[in-house]
């Protein structure tokens, strides 16, 4: 089971949004985007065991026009399945929606103007799914009918887990259905039933089922707890019962039975707590910092990842909340580990949690011009060769344009170092206007990062040098077509800077000849790597802007 694709209508910040998400997709965008409105949306009508109504309120609704439904439509791919009789046909779902708005008229159980909730499963065209109207008989035509609602069978296929940003270890104890311990745990109950012990017996060693033992022993620990306070409370309630049900407790105590019962081992699984010792002393772990509960609940998803759990939906608002970078960095391995047999959908403002090579999983949230949250997914359709380039010029601090509002990617560490430094003498604060200075590792580079940003509609500008290193002696034709290839991708949001033949020369021409040949001297000639000596003629006040520094920066905006 896997969400492929997801559109949500007038939930709070989001007027109308649409994407496809992937095994892992990791939704980024500033403060008040919207990134958590689609969690939300999400976890409101999946990771509850009902959906109600009561869920929803005026609140929800964009701008509290309740005018205009919410709307949360899922497709699955394999699609959902449900078998109304037991030798009937079974129909494929891949669609879910849910529909929250005001009713129109008064009804039997509701004013005119109550909230109410549809839920619906749907072909893939919107249309109704139709579902036997009995069992099927043998010579008999099978009637069939709209399926109405979402049937709990169909619901239970989607075992979604939500963990918000301000998330408490107590959620993921297995007293939550929806916690991800439990669902491990779960597991250890199955095997627990299926594992024989070995008792003796009048000297005979007989197998008997673990949790029929188990179940047996825990009920004579129960007769510990049967002090005098505990049997009066016991009778009480069972007096009582009886009596509210028309029985007399003295002459119908042998026919009914009512007390505090074991049922099955599932029930003590259902009550395990964590606790953390430290010095002999056992507290427990939901009274702990958010730190060693957050570590504690990373654990869980390590656990759960190393068991191989299958089939999960889990939804995390910000994962590297409370982690050190190299902890981000591990559970981040977690996640893509986890993500092989699971689908993982979160919010993160984290270069760690997003990687370039995977471009296609990152999903960029922003508010558009009607100031509505809304979805940019990449339009550029992987590659083998593009990914493993992608791979080979990976670095963590290249993630950061996807956090970005405009680009300016360049060859090389000189213009990465020197182009801030200008960018300050002209009182352009790069960091208030959204802007990452990326370099990509050489000329070659900045065409596949040039296509990454361009079909995420990342606003670009493009810094190269004519004539680079990258290409040799015998390559010129090449670079004189990849030079082509690199304007050719000028629109409104991609700007494209030559320099002539390079950086320093361009440098020499705009500052001048005696200028320039002072400013090296004064910064050394010889001493500090290329790079670092354009920053530091960059950095200084008594030269003054280059022109071609000043149409790099034109293309921001502030």
């Amino acid at each position: 089971m896997a969400i492929t694709r997801i559109r949500i209508e007038n939930f709070r910040s989001v007027a109308r949004c649409e994407f496809k998400p992937g095994a892992l997709c990791a939704l980024v965008g500033e403060n008040n985007a919207g990134k958590s409105n689609i969690l939300h949306a999400l976890a409101r009508v999946l990771a509850r065991d009902w959906v109600t109504v009561d869920r929803f309120s005026e609140d929800d609704f964009r701008g509290r026009d309740t005018s205009q439904p919410i709307i949360i439509e899922v497709e699955f791919n394999p699609p959902l399945t449900y078998q109304k009789f037991t030798h009937g046909p079974a129909v494929d779902i891949p669609v879910l929606r849910f529909t929250v708005q005001r009713y129109k008229k008064a009804t039997a159980k509701a004013q005119a103007g109550d909230l109410r909730l549809e839920q619906a499963c749907l072909k893939n065209d919107g249309k109704p799914i139709s579902v036997p109207v009995e069992a099927p008989k043998k010579g008999v035509q099978t009637k069939f009918a709209p399926l109405v609602g979402i049937p709990s069978e169909v619901k239970n296929q989607v075992p979604a887990i939500f963990i918000e940003a301000d998330r408490q270890l107590g959620e993921q104890l297995p007293t939550n259905r929806y916690s991800l311990l439990r669902a491990l745990l779960e597991d250890v109950n199955d095997k627990l039933k299926e594992t024989q012990v070995t008792e003796m017996k009048n000297g005979v060693a007989v197998q008997r089922p673990a949790d029929e033992v188990f179940t047996e022993r825990l009920a004579s620990a129960l007769q510990v707890l049967k002090v005098k306070e505990f049997v009066a409370l016991e009778k009480l309630l069972r007096d009582h019962s009886l009596q509210n049900l028309g029985y007399d407790p003295e002459q119908d105590a042998d026919r009914f039975k009512f007390g505090f019962e074991l049922f099955d081992s599932w029930d003590f699984y259902k009550a395990l707590r964590l606790g953390f010792s430290e010095s002999g002393a056992v507290i427990d772990a939901t009274n702990m910092g958010h730190g060693a509960q957050n570590a504690l609940i990373v654990a869980i998803f390590q656990a759960y990842g190393h068991l191989r759990k299958k089939g999960a939906l889990i939804l995390i608002e910000e994962p590297e909340l409370f982690l050190h970078p190299h902890r981000r960095r591990f559970f981040y391995q977690t996640l893509r580990s986890i993500a092989k047999d699971n689908q993982i959908i979160y919010t993160t403002h984290s270069t760690h949690f997003v990687a370039i090579p995977e471009y296609e999983e990152v999903h960029i949230v922003y508010r558009d011009k009607s100031d509505a949250t809304a979805v940019r997914s990449s339009t550029l359709k992987p590659t083998v060769p593009l990914r493993e380039k992608l791979r080979k010029e990976f670095d963590p601090e290249r993630n950061e344009l996807f956090f970005a509002r405009h680009v300016i990617l360049v060859e090389g560490d000189t213009e990465k170092l020197a182009l801030p430094e200008y960018a300050r003498r002209s009182s352009l604060n790069l960091n208030r206007a959204g802007c990452s200075v990326v370099e990509v590792g050489g000329k070659r580079g900045l065409k596949g990062f040039a296509d990454i940003l361009i079909s995420f509609g990342i606003p670009v500008t493009i810094v190269f040098d004519t004539d680079s290193s990258d290409f040799g002696a015998k390559d010129k034709d090449a670079e004189k077509a990849y030079n082509n290839e690199l304007v050719g991708l000028k629109s409104d949001d991609v700007h494209v800077i030559e320099l002539s033949p390079n950086y320093e020369a361009e440098l020499k021409r705009d500052l001048g000849q005696d200028a320039y040949e002072q400013l090296v001297a004064k910064h050394g000639s010889g001493g500090p790597s290329k790079a670092i000596r354009a920053r530091l003629i960059a950095a200084d006040d008594t030269s003054g802007i280059p022109a071609f520094a000043s149409d790099i920066l034109a293309t921001v905006e502030p």
